[in-house]
C-alpha cells in the first residue's frame, strides 16, 4: 500500500488556504516525503486568480471591494475562479512516487476518476469529459468555469469540477474545486465582460441530486475513492509549530500581494 497525508480542514480564508497549499508543494521538493491530500473549503468567499492573470484586466474590482470578497492568487495555471459553495480538493505528490507514477496526463485522469468514483456515490451521474468552451473563445478573461478540458470532470458537457495543475523538478499540486451550489457562477459579477448564461454551462451536486449536497459525506467518499483508486494507507496530517509559522508568513505575503483600496484601483 502508499502511505498518503490526509488533511481534513475546516474552512479558512484565501490566502490561508493558498498558503497551505504551496507549503505541501514545497515541503515535497525540498525534502521529499508522502503524497498529501487535503480537503479544505473558504471563509468569506474567496476568488483565486490563476498565477499569470493580472487582477486589474480581468475583474471589475469595485465588486470586489464592496462585497468582501477575499482576493489571492494561485500558484496553478488557469483563471480566476469564485470558491463559494464548493469544496476544494489539494493534492500534491513526488513525482514517481506514492502510486502517483505514470506521465501527468495517466495521473490527472485517475485523480478525475478518483472524483468521479465519489460523486457517483451521491447519486451524480458525473462523467470524464471530451472536452469543450462556452460562448466565444474565453481568453484570459473567462473565468475557469467556461471551459471543460479533456478527461475534467463533467455531466453532461456542464463543469461540476475546475481544477489546476502546478509541477516542479520534484513533485507536482493539483487542487480543484468540486461544485456543490451555483454559487460559484456570482464570478460573472466580478469579471470584466459581459458573461450572462454561464450558469447553462456548469451544474453542481445540489442541482444534479435535487437535494442539498452533504460536503460531509462527500469528503468521506473523496477519501474511500482516492484510497481505492491508489491504494492508499492513510495517516492523520499534523504540522509542526515551525511548519505552520511558515504557513502564516505565506498568508501574510498573500494578503499584502492584493490592496484594494476604495475606488478598485488594484495596487501591489
Amino acid at each position: 500500500m502508499n502511505r498518503w497525508t490526509l488533511f481534513d480542514d475546516e474552512a479558512m480564508s484565501g490566502a490561508e488556504n493558498m498558503a497551505r497549499d504551496e507549503f505541501l508543494l514545497a515541503r515535497l521538493e525540498s525534502g521529499g516525503g508522502a503524497p498529501a491530500f487535503r480537503l479544505y473549503s473558504f471563509s468569506p468567499p474567496a476568488l483565486t486568480l490563476g498565477f499569470h492573470q493580472d487582477p486589474a484586466r480581468v475583474l471589475d474590482l469595485d465588486a470586489v471591494r464592496e462585497d468582501g470578497v477575499d482576493l489571492v492568487r494561485r500558484i496553478t495555471g488557469g483563471r480566476a475562479l469564485l470558491h463559494d459553495g464548493e469544496l476544494t480538493y489539494c493534492i500534491a505528490w513526488p513525482l514517481g512516487d506514492g502510486g502517483l507514477g505514470g506521465g501527468l496526463q495517466e495521473t490527472f485522469i485517475r485523480i478525475s476518476q478518483a472524483i468521479v468514483d465519489a460523486l457517483v456515490a451521491l447519486g451524480v451521474d458525473a462523467e470524464l469529459a471530451s472536452g469543450r468552451s462556452y460562448g466565444r473563445e474565453p481568453g484570459m478573461v473567462s473565468p475557469c468555469l467556461v471551459s471543460t478540458s479533456r478527461h475534467e470532470v463533467a455531466i453532461g458537457g456542464r463543469k461540476i469540477v475546475g481544477s489546476a495543475q502546478r509541477r516542479t523538478k520534484k513533485a507536482v499540486l493539483q487542487h480543484g474545486s468540486i461544485l456543490l451550489t451555483d454559487a460559484s457562477t456570482r464570478i460573472a459579477r466580478y469579471l470584466e465582460g459581459d458573461w450572462e448564461g454561464l450558469e447553462a454551462a456548469v451544474t453542481n451536486v445540489s442541482a444534479e441530486t435535487g437535494k442539498a449536497a452533504d460536503a460531509g459525506r462527500l469528503r468521506r467518499e473523496l477519501v474511500r475513492a482516492f484510497g481505492r483508486r491508489f491504494d492508499v494507507d492513510w495517516t492523520a496530517g499534523s504540522l509542526r509549530e515551525a511548519e505552520e509559522r511558515e504557513i502564516a508568513r505565506l498568508a501574510d505575503l498573500k494578503r499584502g500581494e492584493f490592496r484594494i483600496p476604495a475606488g478598485g484601483e488594484e495596487t501591489r
